[in-house]
């Protein structure tokens, strides 16, 4: 099932919408050139497409439908298989429906078109649930229908994709290739159709089919949707498997058919010359051959998981071996971010890429290096330089500002104010002087202080990445400033002073007391915001201040216990350290010559004390006698 398609030159991309649309884009001007919503496209959706040529013709639609032209010109149209078993014939030029094309074979509910494919010699060939295969000739007004049948163990097998088979013998009959659970080559004659080969199993229903072919042969590429697998089949057509010339084959009765086909006629199963080897289930192949010196087969698959394959391979035999490819692309953005590819077109000297980016899609062209293993394409909005100094901004050079990277100054609450220039005229107030303004010193502003609502020169810090100016912001004491600061924060920064409050809470104890009185405010002012608009970035600075700030919780208890005994040993330090150095209130010395002075004091006043006593008593007694004389 075929769900896009380049056109025949590559010109312009079609795809099926998962609403039922039908989407065109220009390769060449990446736009989306035309939009298409059949009638019932939510009740019987388109299922698969084809691009097709459609030259000077007339095709009559079934009971009675109006004849109508598809065009007077060779022109090119798409056809559109639906659900409901209907092929829309839709005219690129005229962005219009041109012919409907019906074919009632089967029960109703397996009427739904699985798989088309056209070539300018044979026409278009569609298959539908029922396994019918329908040959359409919209240059002639002629059909032909034939029953394929794909029973695998009484158990009949749906048809998920055809592929017609070029050859070069003079013959009417059609080759053709149904994949299913089996893949099997058909011969297609005077409405009977007849099994030439089986190639082999596939591993799922659904198949991806490609031919490429030389002069002399033809090649057959197969992709499962659940394998991660190339197979290359050599499906050339030989005259030992044509009709006679005369294109007359007698239709045989069943007597002889079965006979046949149980004597002669047994399908062998074959071996697939080449297997390239993927990654992941392919979901579009390209091919091309190139005749040289040597046959050249490129080939360039595209995966599921968004990436391309290519190959660059000589064929020059059959080979057991898996082929690796020569180079693995990727598109992603400058950030990393990749860009899934959905399509892939080999050119005879280059690739042709389409891959999404930003709801729509984008092509490009390019030559695969094949010098190394992996090829990463960088696309995407480039990184625009910095603008000199000596640049000026006119008609020619523009230059074209990021509000959410560029820096913008604004003079704080009592700063100097001036006039606005124009743009382009040279600046009044230098750059030191801006940055003098954001200073926290107040003591020679006129007005009121500028410290207790620090938003202004926190964002101007988030900005310009000042690290000066984001440490003296955060270092601010009281859960007042940082509370009035956050309250007034536009949303559009909370982003970066996140990240700012995880990097710094990674540092110094101190610093990290002051981010949980930071992050205690955003969440108080902005707790809503923050789960409204909760993003991968977001999530993940709060969980690295989350971690951080349990860490260091959990080392707390410790902590404070070591910083316990780590005061109580100096302060015994302190004390002992001061008691030696105290001088004494009291000093006393005892020492013997003292006491020996002391003693001889006291004798010499004690006998000082007897003379006088004894002179007293002398004169008392003197005068006695004296008196008693007669």
């Amino acid at each position: 099932m075929a769900e896009a398609a380049f056109s025949e030159d590559g010109k312009y991309y079609s795809a099926i919408s998962q609403d039922g649309r039908l989407r065109i884009w220009d390769t060449e001007t990446n736009t989306l050139k035309q939009e298409y919503t059949p009638d019932l496209h939510l009740t019987s959706p388109p299922s698969c497409v084809q691009w097709i040529t459609v030259g000077t013709s007339a095709v009559t639609p079934q009971k009675g439908k109006r004849r109508s032209s598809v065009s007077a010109q060779e022109t090119q149209c798409i056809a559109l298989g639906t659900t409901s078993g209907k092929i829309l014939i839709y005219s690129v030029a005229k962005a219009k429906v041109e012919t409907v094309l019906e074919e009632k074979l089967g029960p109703i509910q397996d009427r739904k078109i699985t798989c088309l494919d056209w070539t300018r010699k044979d026409g278009l060939f569609s298959c539908n649930k029922s396994n019918y295969l329908c040959h359409w000739k919209l240059d002639v007004d002629k059909r032909h229908t034939y029953s394929v049948n794909t029973d695998n163990k009484n158990k009949v097998s749906g048809i998920s994709a055809i592929r017609i088979i070029p050859h070069s013998l003079d013959t009417n009959a059609q080759y053709i290739v149904t994949a299913s659970w089996q893949l099997q080559v058909w011969r297609l004659h005077s409405g009977t159709a007849s099994m030439v080969k089986c190639l082999g199993h596939n591993a799922s229903q659904q198949s991806i089919l490609v031919i490429a072919e030389t002069s002399e042969k033809t090649w057959l590429i197969e992709g499962s949707q659940t394998e991660r697998l190339l197979s290359f089949w050599d499906v050339t057509v030989s005259t030992d498997v044509a009709p006679p010339t005369n294109g007359e084959e007698a239709t045989p009765n069943k007597k002889k058919r079965k006979k046949s086909l149980s004597t002669s006629d047994v399908p062998t199963v074959n071996v697939p010359t080449y297997n390239f080897v993927l990654e992941d289930a392919p979901k579009m192949i390209s091919v091309r051959v190139q005749e040289d010196t040597e046959t050249k087969l490129k080939l360039a698959a595209v995966t599921r998981s968004g990436v391309v394959h290519y190959y660059a391979h000589t064929l020059n035999g059959a080979s057991t071996k898996p082929i690796k490819p020569g180079v693995t692309l990727h598109v992603t953005t400058a950030g990393a971010a990749p860009l899934p590819l959905r399509c892939a077109r080999v050119t005879r000297a280059a690739l042709h890429l389409g891959y999404t980016h930003e709801q729509g899609l984008v092509f490009e062209t390019l030559v695969p290096d094949l010098s190394s293993k992996t090829q990463v394409l960088i696309r995407g909005e480039a990184k625009r330089k910095k603008k000199s100094k000596n640049s000026t901004t006119n008609e020619i050079n523009k230059v074209v500002s990021e509000p959410a990277k560029d820096v913008q100054y604004i003079e704080p609450m009592g700063g100097v104010t001036r006039k606005r220039t124009a743009p382009g005229a040279k600046v009044e107030v230098p750059m030191e002087a801006r940055l003098a303004n954001l200073a926290l010193d107040t003591a020679d502003r006129s007005r009121g202080a500028v410290n207790q609502n620090l938003t202004k020169l926190l964002v101007q810090g988030l900005h310009s990445k000042d690290k000066g100016i984001l440490e003296m912001v955060l270092r601010q004491p009281g859960r007042g400033v940082a509370a009035r600061t956050a309250a007034q924060l536009p949303p559009a920064v909370l982003p970066a002073l996140l990240e700012q409050l995880a990097v710094v809470a990674a540092r110094r104890t101190t610093l990290c007391a002051h981010v949980c009185t930071w992050v205690s405010a955003i969440l108080r002012s902005h707790a809503a915001l923050l789960l409204a608009t909760m993003n991968a970035h977001n999530a993940d600075q709060l969980t690295k201040l989350l971690a951080t700030f349990t860490n260091r919780r959990s080392h707390l208890c410790q902590l404070l216990n070591l910083k316990g005994r780590l005061d109580l040993t100096l302060a015994q330090r302190v004390a002992r350290d001061s008691a030696v150095e105290q001088e004494a209130v009291i000093d006393y010395n005892d020492t013997s010559d003292e006491e020996m002075e002391v003693e001889r004091q006291s004798t010499a006043s004690d006998a000082s004390w007897d003379d006088d006593r004894f002179d007293g008593d002398s004169e008392e007694g003197g005068d006695s006698d004296s008196g008693g004389e007669p």
